[in-house]
């Protein structure tokens, strides 16, 4: 496992050392200056999505820090590494595996497309750069990755998508459809996320036990995609209902006048403080525009909280309709509320649903069922390359 720049106590993490050589220094820092300086003159939408560029101040330079290996997992390379340089340079035998986290592979920057589809010819005239034109830095970043793919065997890198939704979108996309993609759901630690005393999580939470709590929770919360702005609209029937509480939880959350029931936790990154968080809540709400397999959908519902979610990206393939949560059509409010309503009214329907949560997740979510699935693929790929 490689990461960037980043310290790490496991042993097994090898920690990427930028190369000590003064010229490459120097290199790597005026490259760095120059990418950070056209990262400020983008002029982007409010609250528009992650926009990467291919190059990296690293080069090449990570692929000389990698121990040799039968298999090479690439996940989230965004500003890790160099497209052109790396691909270039990778080992012609070298096998890789590339779990795909978003969309930004095969786009032209964005690292999801708001539904724009021009990742299926060539982007350019990017409207999450607010440009018109077609040479713009999308469409630069769309030539150079195509030039960086065409230099790979097309047996030497085998895609994963977490959901079949992204599968689909690969298949669609004109840099990378022509490499072999297979589906592989993402996992979580089961013991870890599990269902908490709901009346000693709102006691910490400072939420009375007898309220309904409709939880949001994303990593980047002032997200347009993310639909925080649509579960307001629909909660506003409850605005002055004394018993019903909206819990939030994330970065840039917005910061509305929502009265005394809006509680914010902030940013929460420990997966046991995660798990009360959850299951204070009574429905979790995820009212996404695009995703792709959102982990919080999994991690709610491993907390035996039900979900209220979009039937868009990977979200249809985690909730189950009527067993596990409700899917509504995205940007529709009033879907959105009637749904978050039911949930909350009927409790016997919410019981059932919170039990069939939990095992759910346990079957088909686990750690060690994900791990098995990366095992039968790393296995066959290894094989093949023998053959």
């Amino acid at each position: 496992m490689l990461v960037q720049e980043r310290q790490s106590s496991d042993p097994r993490v090898i920690r990427f050392q930028p190369p000590g050589n003064p010229i490459i220094r120097l290199r790597r820092g005026i490259k760095r200056r120059h990418l950070a300086r056209t990262q400020r003159n983008l002029v982007r939408p409010q609250g528009a999505s992650l926009f990467s560029d291919d190059r990296s101040a690293n080069n090449a330079d990570v692929l000389g820090q990698i121990p040799p290996s039968d298999i090479l997992n690439l996940h989230w390379v965004a500003g890790f590494i160099d497209y052109r340089e790396f691909f270039r340079k990778v080992p012609g035998r070298q096998r890789m595996v590339w779990t795909l986290h978003d969309m930004n592979p095969f786009t032209g920057g964005c690292h999801f497309d708001d539904g724009c589809g021009k990742f299926t010819e060539a982007c350019g005239a990017c409207p999450q750069l607010s440009s018109y034109d077609t040479e713009d830095l999308s469409a630069q970043i769309w030539s150079r990755k195509q030039k960086a793919f065409s230099s790979l065997n097309i047996d030497g890198i085998h895609l994963v998508a977490p959901s079949r939704w992204m599968q689909e979108e690969v298949k669609k996309s004109t840099l990378l459809s022509g490499f072999r993609c297979s589906a592989i759901p993402y996992g979580l630690d089961s013991d870890q996320f599990q269902p908490r005393d709901q009346a000693a999580a709102r006691k910490l939470l400072g939420i009375p036990a007898a309220s309904s709590v409709i939880l949001f929770l994303a990593d980047w919360a002032g997200e347009k995609r993310k639909g925080f702005d649509l579960l307001l609209e629909a909660l506003k029937p409850f605005r002055n209902d004394r018993r019903v509480y909206l819990l939030a939880a994330g970065r840039e959350l917005p910061i509305h006048d929502l009265g005394a029931q809006f509680i914010t936790t902030g940013y929460v990154t420990d997966e046991q403080q995660l798990s009360w968080v959850y299951s204070a809540a009574d429905v979790f709400a995820l009212p996404s525009l695009q995703d792709n397999f959102p982990n919080t959908a999994l991690e709610a519902m491993a907390c035996g909280t039900p979900v209220v979610g979009s039937a868009v990206g990977g979200i249809p393939e985690i909730v189950r309709e009527g067993e596990t949560g409700y899917l509504v059509p995205a940007n529709d409010v009033v879907a959105l509320r009637a749904a978050i309503t039911s949930m909350l009214e009927n409790k016997d329907a919410h019981a059932r649903m919170s039990e069939a949560c939990r095992r759910e997740v346990v079957a088909n979510y686990g750690l060690d069922v994900q791990a098995r699935r990366y095992l039968e693929l790393y296995t066959e790929l290894v094989q093949r390359n023998q053959d």
